[in-house]
Formats: C-alpha cells, structure tokens, sequence
C-alpha cells in the first residue's frame, strides 16, 4: 500500500453523533426547564418519539431552515407526548448551541490521529453544516490534525455524490490510488468512494453482517486497527 492520505468521515467515526444529538436533545429540556420526569415520560421514550419526527423534517431541510426544523421536531414531540410549553423557539436555540459546541469522540481518536499524522496527509469528508461541524471538531481538539475539512453545506453536494470526493482530492491534489477513505456509513460512505474508485476502510463499530455484495478494502471494528493497516 503506498497511500499518501487517509480522509475520514466525521460522524459516528471520530465523533460519537449519537451521544453528540441525545445530550443536545436533553439538554436543551434543562436549559428550558421542561422536566420529563413531572410529565411522567421517560428519557428512552422521548427519544424514540423524537426521532421519528427527526428523520420525518430533516427530509424537508431544502424547504425549512435548521432551526425550523428543529422547532417543528421539538413541537411534534411534545404535543404527541402532551407536554405543554411556550418555550418551542428558545428550546430550537439551545439544542444548537449544545450541539455545535461539544462533542465526544469515539475511542481511541486522539492516539490515532496522532500517530497517522506523522506518515499521512488527513482530511475529512462530512455532510452537514458548517456551523456545526467544524466548531464541533474544534470543540474537542482534533480540527488542527486535518488538512482539509470538507463540509457538503459548503460546496453544495453531499456523499454519496462523487462530487464531494473528487473535490477532496483536488484540495489535497492526491489522486484516488493515493488516498484511503474510512467511514461507517455503508449508504453514504462506501457508495460514494467505490464511485470515485479510492479504497474503503469500513468502520464496523456495531459489528454488522454485511451482504455478500458489500466488500470494502478493509473493515476495522476498533480505530486503532487503522494504524495497525496502513503503517
């Protein structure tokens, strides 16, 4: 192998976004001191109701803007679960602003980083917005370790589409034989860097099955097994 670059994605690979979303979800019930506990509603369930209308609006992001999609899920969730507030606009602003400033990382990111930083270029391939993304890797110390930070909002196509990749490539002017891409996600992923032909590193944190049509380059359940691959 003779890689030059290893571009990650960001999202449930070097940040936990599940964990990331629940405490921006929650935490904005706190700051607004909406208690689920007197409404007689548990956490697990407020989250299940929540994302179904998460997943439902986020579909309508070409119509609506990221805070009125949020004030649209906070308002289905709390009307289905009849939980009574005033306070739907200023729960929308807090869930941003937990949300774009912290973050957790998944395990062994800072070690990894450090070590593939002294051999290889590193960049970062991620859909979502600007606002959120960049002050989110800044916000637990790993933006210096990337080259490049490329955000779909800010270039207008988003993974899959080939577009995002060869536009990371032209930033880092690497052509694809030189470049190692990992990710999670076998939709946006996988898809997308088999169709610019760069290698993929599969980040199987679930441990899933895979179908037998599915066959990335590599496949890690631990990111320290990056290491152990490329060097």
């Amino acid at each position: 192998m003779s890689y030059k670059g290893i571009i990650f994605d960001l999202d449930n690979t070097l940040l936990n976004f599940e964990i990331c979303e629940r405490q921006a979800i929650l935490g904005a019930l706190e700051a607004c001191t909406i208690s689920l506990d007197l409404n007689g509603i548990s956490e697990s369930i407020f989250l299940q109701v929540f994302e179904t209308y998460n997943s439902q609006y986020w579909k309508q992001r070409n119509v609506f803007s990221p805070n009125e999609i949020t004030e649209r899920f906070y308002q289905s969730t709390l009307a289905e679960l009849n939980i009574k507030t005033d306070k739907i606009s200023h729960l929308s602003q807090n869930f941003w602003q937990i949300f774009n400033h912290s973050a957790v990382t998944e395990p062994d990111v800072y070690e990894v980083l450090t070590i593939l930083s002294h051999s290889y270029r590193l960049a970062v391939i991620t859909n979502g917005l600007v606002s959120a993304q960049v002050p989110r890797m800044q916000s637990v110390g790993i933006d210096h370790f990337f080259e490049e930070i490329v955000v779909s909002e800010a270039i207008c196509f988003a993974k899959p589409s080939p577009e995002i990749f060869h536009h990371a490539l032209f930033k880092l002017d690497l052509t694809p034989a030189e470049v190692l891409y990992v990710g999670d996600s076998l939709t946006h992923d996988y898809v997308g860097a088999m169709q610019v032909n760069i290698d993929f590193c599969y980040y199987n944190r679930k441990n899933q099955n895979l179908i037998q049509e599915v066959q990335p380059k590599f496949i890690i359940s631990e990111l320290l097994k990056l290491v152990k691959l490329v060097n």
